[in-house]
């Protein structure tokens, strides 16, 4: 993990304020289970999706992803794997945006943390965060 994309640092909050969780590709769907959980114990009142530049997940794409798993994966487990959304992200702008719609969309997510979901693209060179309108 880069240094640099530490939410508290560039949101200007305390390490106490807020929840972080990882996910490749900043893929929100990836992260449900930690929402769900996070929201049951803390009543969340907001969601920050945040993506950076320079990130790895710029550099391949879900063919690739699928084609380096099934060449692991036994064919039975080939149409599972076909469904998979890994998180390529071809443009940050839309990769936030279509997150964030994801988000308020599901039906598992409670509407007062559909309201506060924010989504984000983080310049790691510059330090500056930069709000995504959806």
């Amino acid at each position: 993990m880069d240094p640099r994309c530490i939410p508290e640092k560039f949101f200007d909050i305390k390490e106490t304020e807020v929840l972080v969780t990882r996910i490749t590709g900043g893929n929100v769907r990836n992260a449900l289970q930690d929402i769900h959980v996070a929201d049951a114990l803390f009543d969340l009142d907001e969601l920050a999706i945040i993506h950076h530049t320079d990130c790895g997940t710029l550099t391949w794409t879900e063919e690739i992803i699928r084609s380096k798993v099934k060449s692991f994966a036994g064919k039975e487990h080939w149409a599972e794997i076909d469904k998979t959304v890994y998180g390529a992200v071809a443009d940050l702008d839309e990769g936030v945006r279509g997150d964030v719609k994801w988000v308020r969309a599901h039906p598992l997510i409670t509407e007062k943390l559909k309201k506060g979901t924010q989504g984000f693209v983080f310049d790691i060179e510059s330090g500056k965060v930069r709000k995504i309108d959806v």
